[in-house]
Protein backbone atom coordinates (compact mmCIF):
# COMPACT_ATOMS: atom_id res chain seq x y z
CA UNK A 1 0.00 0.00 0.00
CA UNK A 2 1.37 3.39 -0.80
CA UNK A 3 -0.88 5.93 0.90
CA UNK A 4 -3.22 6.41 3.82
CA UNK A 5 -6.10 6.50 1.34
CA UNK A 6 -5.13 3.03 0.09
CA UNK A 7 -4.90 1.76 3.69
CA UNK A 8 -8.35 3.20 4.46
CA UNK A 9 -9.82 1.68 1.29
CA UNK A 10 -8.30 -1.71 2.15
CA UNK A 11 -9.74 -1.54 5.66
CA UNK A 12 -13.19 -0.64 4.36
CA UNK A 13 -13.10 -3.55 1.87
CA UNK A 14 -11.99 -5.96 4.59
CA UNK A 15 -14.87 -4.85 6.80
CA UNK A 16 -17.37 -5.22 3.90
CA UNK A 17 -16.10 -8.70 3.05
CA UNK A 18 -16.20 -9.77 6.72
CA UNK A 19 -19.76 -8.54 7.14
CA UNK A 20 -20.86 -10.11 3.85
CA UNK A 21 -19.41 -13.43 5.08
CA UNK A 22 -21.38 -13.06 8.33
CA UNK A 23 -18.39 -13.11 10.67
CA UNK A 24 -17.81 -11.08 13.82
CA UNK A 25 -14.48 -9.45 14.63
CA UNK A 26 -13.95 -12.08 17.35
CA UNK A 27 -14.51 -14.98 14.93
CA UNK A 28 -12.15 -13.61 12.29
CA UNK A 29 -9.48 -12.64 14.82
CA UNK A 30 -9.44 -16.19 16.18
CA UNK A 31 -9.30 -17.84 12.75
CA UNK A 32 -6.71 -15.41 11.32
CA UNK A 33 -4.58 -15.58 14.49
CA UNK A 34 -4.62 -11.83 15.20
CA UNK A 35 -6.10 -9.84 18.06
CA UNK A 36 -9.56 -8.35 17.77
CA UNK A 37 -8.05 -4.89 18.45
CA UNK A 38 -5.52 -5.25 15.64
CA UNK A 39 -8.20 -6.44 13.21
CA UNK A 40 -10.37 -3.48 14.19
CA UNK A 41 -7.45 -1.10 13.52
CA UNK A 42 -6.91 -2.68 10.10
CA UNK A 43 -10.60 -2.27 9.21
CA UNK A 44 -10.51 1.39 10.34
CA UNK A 45 -7.40 2.10 8.23
CA UNK A 46 -5.20 2.67 11.29
CA UNK A 47 -2.89 -0.32 10.70
CA UNK A 48 -1.39 -1.89 7.59
CA UNK A 49 -1.50 -5.70 7.64
CA UNK A 50 1.44 -7.81 6.52
CA UNK A 51 1.06 -10.19 3.59
CA UNK A 52 0.87 -13.07 6.09
CA UNK A 53 -2.14 -11.48 7.83
CA UNK A 54 -3.82 -10.61 4.52
CA UNK A 55 -3.30 -14.23 3.37
CA UNK A 56 -4.90 -15.59 6.55
CA UNK A 57 -7.84 -13.20 6.14
CA UNK A 58 -8.34 -14.31 2.52
CA UNK A 59 -8.27 -17.93 3.65
CA UNK A 60 -10.75 -17.19 6.44
CA UNK A 61 -13.17 -15.50 4.03
CA UNK A 62 -12.61 -18.01 1.21
CA UNK A 63 -11.56 -15.35 -1.30
CA UNK A 64 -8.44 -14.54 -3.28
CA UNK A 65 -6.03 -11.86 -2.09
CA UNK A 66 -6.84 -9.59 -5.01
CA UNK A 67 -10.42 -9.33 -3.67
CA UNK A 68 -9.01 -6.97 -1.02
CA UNK A 69 -7.20 -4.64 -3.42
CA UNK A 70 -9.53 -4.22 -6.42
CA UNK A 71 -12.60 -2.00 -6.13
CA UNK A 72 -15.93 -3.77 -6.60
CA UNK A 73 -17.20 -3.79 -10.18
CA UNK A 74 -13.77 -3.26 -11.80
CA UNK A 75 -12.83 -6.89 -12.40
CA UNK A 76 -12.53 -8.30 -15.91
CA UNK A 77 -12.13 -11.63 -17.69
CA UNK A 78 -8.49 -10.72 -18.43
CA UNK A 79 -5.84 -8.97 -16.39
CA UNK A 80 -2.89 -7.35 -18.15
CA UNK A 81 -0.01 -6.35 -15.93
CA UNK A 82 2.19 -3.67 -17.45
CA UNK A 83 5.76 -3.09 -16.38
CA UNK A 84 5.74 -0.65 -13.49
CA UNK A 85 2.11 -1.30 -12.51
CA UNK A 86 2.79 -3.38 -9.41
CA UNK A 87 1.15 -2.40 -6.14
CA UNK A 88 2.99 -2.93 -2.85
CA UNK A 89 0.94 -5.01 -0.44
CA UNK A 90 2.44 -3.33 2.60
CA UNK A 91 4.15 0.05 2.86
CA UNK A 92 7.80 -0.88 3.15
CA UNK A 93 7.80 -4.64 3.41
CA UNK A 94 8.42 -6.27 6.73
CA UNK A 95 10.87 -4.93 9.26
CA UNK A 96 13.47 -7.30 7.80
CA UNK A 97 13.16 -5.90 4.27
CA UNK A 98 10.82 -8.28 2.44
CA UNK A 99 8.66 -6.52 -0.13
CA UNK A 100 5.55 -8.02 -1.69
CA UNK A 101 3.91 -6.50 -4.75
CA UNK A 102 0.63 -7.90 -6.00
CA UNK A 103 0.33 -8.42 -9.72
CA UNK A 104 -3.21 -9.46 -10.64
CA UNK A 105 -5.82 -7.02 -9.45
CA UNK A 106 -8.34 -6.85 -12.26
CA UNK A 107 -9.02 -10.52 -13.04
CA UNK A 108 -12.51 -11.57 -12.02
CA UNK A 109 -12.55 -14.54 -9.61
CA UNK A 110 -8.87 -15.50 -10.00
CA UNK A 111 -7.97 -19.04 -9.00
CA UNK A 112 -4.36 -18.00 -8.39
CA UNK A 113 -2.68 -14.94 -6.92
CA UNK A 114 0.42 -13.41 -8.52
CA UNK A 115 3.13 -11.58 -6.59
CA UNK A 116 6.60 -10.23 -7.09
CA UNK A 117 8.73 -10.73 -4.01
CA UNK A 118 11.97 -8.97 -3.12
CA UNK A 119 13.99 -10.90 -0.54
CA UNK A 120 16.66 -9.25 1.63
CA UNK A 121 20.07 -10.69 2.51
CA UNK A 122 19.76 -12.10 6.02
CA UNK A 123 21.42 -14.52 8.36
CA UNK A 124 19.32 -17.60 9.21
CA UNK A 125 19.00 -16.53 12.86
CA UNK A 126 17.31 -13.28 11.75
CA UNK A 127 14.36 -15.17 10.26
CA UNK A 128 11.52 -14.85 12.73
CA UNK A 129 8.57 -16.00 10.66
CA UNK A 130 7.99 -19.17 8.76
CA UNK A 131 5.01 -19.09 6.41
CA UNK A 132 2.36 -21.69 5.87
CA UNK A 133 -1.03 -21.41 4.19
CA UNK A 134 -3.43 -23.64 2.34
CA UNK A 135 -2.93 -24.55 -1.28
CA UNK A 136 0.10 -24.62 -3.55
CA UNK A 137 2.79 -22.10 -4.38
CA UNK A 138 5.10 -21.65 -7.34
CA UNK A 139 8.26 -19.54 -7.04
CA UNK A 140 10.48 -18.53 -9.98
CA UNK A 141 13.72 -16.69 -9.18
CA UNK A 142 13.99 -13.66 -11.47
CA UNK A 143 17.23 -12.14 -10.11
CA UNK A 144 19.85 -13.03 -7.56
CA UNK A 145 20.34 -16.11 -5.48
CA UNK A 146 18.43 -17.30 -2.43
CA UNK A 147 18.16 -19.94 0.24
CA UNK A 148 14.70 -21.49 0.34
CA UNK A 149 13.81 -23.57 3.38
CA UNK A 150 10.92 -25.95 2.89
CA UNK A 151 9.88 -27.97 5.93
CA UNK A 152 13.50 -28.00 7.10
CA UNK A 153 14.97 -28.88 3.67
CA UNK A 154 17.32 -26.11 2.51
CA UNK A 155 17.61 -25.39 -1.22
CA UNK A 156 19.88 -22.90 -2.99
CA UNK A 157 17.96 -21.29 -5.85
CA UNK A 158 19.43 -19.06 -8.57
CA UNK A 159 18.05 -16.95 -11.41
CA UNK A 160 15.78 -19.12 -13.57
CA UNK A 161 15.21 -21.82 -10.92
CA UNK A 162 11.57 -22.64 -10.25
CA UNK A 163 9.91 -24.65 -7.49
CA UNK A 164 6.33 -25.74 -6.86
CA UNK A 165 5.27 -26.94 -3.42
CA UNK A 166 2.47 -27.64 -0.97
CA UNK A 167 2.26 -24.36 0.96
CA UNK A 168 0.80 -25.96 4.08
CA UNK A 169 4.33 -26.91 5.14
CA UNK A 170 6.44 -24.18 6.73
CA UNK A 171 8.59 -22.29 4.23
CA UNK A 172 10.68 -19.14 3.96
CA UNK A 173 13.53 -17.72 1.95
CA UNK A 174 16.21 -15.06 2.00
CA UNK A 175 18.75 -13.69 -0.45
CA UNK A 176 22.42 -14.65 -0.37
CA UNK A 177 25.48 -13.39 -2.21
CA UNK A 178 25.38 -9.81 -0.95
CA UNK A 179 22.41 -8.59 -3.01
CA UNK A 180 18.63 -8.85 -2.79
CA UNK A 181 16.86 -11.54 -4.79
CA UNK A 182 13.63 -11.11 -6.73
CA UNK A 183 11.06 -13.80 -7.40
CA UNK A 184 7.78 -14.24 -9.23
CA UNK A 185 5.35 -16.05 -6.93
CA UNK A 186 2.01 -17.68 -7.72
CA UNK A 187 -0.18 -18.90 -4.89
CA UNK A 188 -3.07 -21.21 -5.64
CA UNK A 189 -5.31 -21.27 -2.56
CA UNK A 190 -7.32 -24.32 -1.67
CA UNK A 191 -10.93 -23.25 -1.82
CA UNK A 192 -14.09 -24.86 -0.70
Amino acid sequence: MTSETDVGALGARLRRIRRRAGYTLDQVAERAKVTKGYLSKIERGQATPSIAVVSRLAETYGVGLSEFFMPDGERKAISVLRSGDLRAVNRSGTELGYRYEIGDLAKADPRAEVFFLTLPCLEPEQIEMRYSHSGEEILLVLDGQMIFDYAGMELVLSKGDCIQFDAENEHYGYAIGGATARAFVVTIPRRG
